[in-house]
């Protein structure tokens, strides 16, 4: 089964809704970054929640969401792009095993609007649960009610199943009560172990879905596959490169080694040959 996510709203325009498999995204997304096995578990939530956030607010435009560790004991970011792909980054500064997110951790949410600005929100995260942070994000920075939930579920070290949903009460809902009221009573009642349920049906973004609306009308609204990926390349790497000066660019060629640049992102390492940097000084 492949990674994708679906969309849906009730044809009574109360309800919109999200659900997602992050199976394979995370697996990628973790072995590309290759950071710290403690770090898993918040990584692929937080790509979860990137992704779902960017078809929730901003379908066309690249997000990132940020998990700012108490204490400054690090970043965990993560970028969903409009293309469908994603990738996380964990920036470390006083070590692998430092990172904290408890009781005062942050969670960032950075999205483009329209007209080219950048929309910012900040929260707490309330006991360094993820989704809950999410939740209080979308009420106190978008004001739209939604209910959140990014799990992940690990076995000898490797990720079995991932995924999660996101339901939103529509504010041009002419019955806001009754439908907000259906679901929230449903999710407590049949989605409190929403890990099993990723296990049982291998995160299956359809039957979580058709289990989700069951016996609401609605109607299906997108479909689209997600995966681990980065926009690093060469080209961007050259383009890095030309930006330097005359004499940073003659030190690198007077060490008299290939450079390697490693994105940070993915672990991709390029390789850049002295006849390269030399191209550089002269370009025609």
């Amino acid at each position: 089964m492949e990674d994708r996510i679906l969309r849906a709203m009730t044809d009574d325009g109360a309800l919109r809704v999200m659900t997602v498999r992050t199976t394979d995204t995370v697996a990628g997304v973790l072995a590309a970054q290759q950071a710290p096995k403690s770090l898993d578990q918040p990584l692929a939530e937080l790509v979860t929640a990137a992704i779902l956030y960017r078809e929730t607010m901003a379908p066309t435009q690249r997000v990132q969401c940020f998990v700012k560790g108490r204490g400054g004991t690090g970043t965990l970011i993560a970028d969903s792009h409009p293309e469908g792909w994603a990738r996380v980054l964990a920036q470390l500064p006083k070590g692998p095993d430092a990172f904290d997110m408890g009781a005062g951790s942050l969670l960032q949410m950075n999205r483009s609007l329209p007209n080219g600005d950048l929309h910012q929100g900040v929260v707490s995260i309330p006991g360094g649960d993820l989704s809950e942070g999410v939740m209080q994000y979308m009420q106190l920075s978008e004001q739209i009610v939604t209910m959140v939930r990014m799990a992940a579920v690990f076995e000898d070290g490797e990720v079995k199943a991932a995924g999660g949903y996101l339901v939103q009460l529509l504010p041009e809902a002419p019955d806001r009560v009754g439908p907000v009221r259906l679901m929230a009573q449903r999710l407590e009642d049949d989605f409190s172990d929403i890990e099993s349920r990723l296990v049982r049906t291998d995160a299956d973004p359809a039957e979580l879905m058709a289990e989700l609306l069951y016996g609401m009308e609605h109607t299906p609204l997108g479909d689209s596959g997600v995966r681990a990926g980065c926009d690093c390349s060469r080209a961007r790497v050259m383009g890095s490169l030309a930006t330097l000066g005359k004499d940073d660019l003659e030190s690198l060629i007077r060490d008299g080694t290939p450079l390697d640049m490693n994105c940070d992102w993915c672990n991709t390492t390029y390789r850049v040959a002295l006849a390269e940097l030399r191209g550089l000084l002269h370009p025609s």
